[in-house]
């Protein structure tokens, strides 16, 4: 790959405008001592709860299945086709948490759908509003129950989710305690490394293929970022060359290399926020 065909690539569409922009773009949002709300909200229907599978996602009276827009829970273990995963550390503090929350304010809730209605798995997907105004994901969050991550296009209340995380990752509450939410540098990344990771290393080359573009760090792991994703990305990706980034999301292995895909920049920050 011969670098000006990324440089050309880089600067044309409409985010050339961010040219002006530095790296502080992928910096986590500015901490706050209080817990940050969420207070833009729309709601288009009530309904009420019927069960909590687990933190991330509910069973509606009317037998729907509704994933939380925004964030993601410890998974509980389980079985699929003689497969087994374990459960995961928290997974069941979350649900339990999420269950009290709806006994306290009870099941009658809001909600607030995605410009993506439903994902691969078929279940709806909502941002949840409780009776005293509060949302679900945002309480799971401030608790230390929960990750904030931004699939797109469901991006609305990405930035106030990112801080009620923040919120909890500064107090180190429940899982950012947990040696398995603490960054891994990308030299000590091996093969029994899978599932979700925060990973902090430094960018060495950007590359490009057909539908996607590489940021590809000194060791043995890349990150892919698919083109039709790049307009969410409002800085251009070569400020990162040989900067030291933490990014996070679920990983894979092919070839003996790491890999991660990388839909949202909310995904993306600098070490030390």
């Amino acid at each position: 790959m011969k670098f000006h065909r990324l440089e050309k690539a880089l600067i044309t569409g409409a985010f050339f405008i961010a040219c002006l922009f530095s790296t502080a773009a992928y910096s986590s949002p500015t901490y706050s001592q209080s817990k940050p709300s969420c207070s833009s909200f729309a709601a288009t229907e009530t309904a009420s709860i019927r069960y909590i599978h687990d933190g991330d996602t509910v069973f509606l009276n009317d037998n729907r299945k509704v994933r939380l827009i925004g964030i993601d829970t410890p998974e509980l273990a389980r079985r699929k086709k003689n497969k087994y995963s374990p459960e995961q550390p928290f997974a069941r503090d979350a649900r339990d948490f999420a269950r009290d929350l709806i006994r306290q304010y009870g099941k009658r809730v809001q909600l607030m759908p995605g410009i993506e209605k439903a994902d691969r798995y078929q279940r709806e997907l909502f941002h949840i509003q409780l009776s005293d105004g509060s949302l679900l994901q945002s309480r799971l969050l401030q608790a230390g129950l929960a990750i904030a991550y931004t699939v797109p296009p469901n991006q609305k209340l990405s930035s106030c989710y990112q801080k009620n995380e923040q919120f909890a990752r500064h107090k180190q509450s429940k899982i950012w305690a947990h040696p398995k939410y603490q960054p891994i540098s990308v030299d000590k990344l091996n093969s029994s490394n899978k599932g979700f990771h925060i990973i902090s290393g430094k960018v060495r080359h950007i590359g490009e293929s057909k539908k996607a573009f590489w940021l590809n760090f000194y060791g043995k792991f890349s990150v892919r970022i698919n083109k039709r994703d790049m307009k969410y990305f409002h800085t251009p990706l070569q400020q990162l060359l040989e900067k030291e980034i933490v990014v996070r999301g679920w990983l894979r292995h092919y070839k003996n290399k790491a890999q991660l895909s990388l839909r949202h920049p909310s995904a993306m920050r600098l070490p030390k926020h």
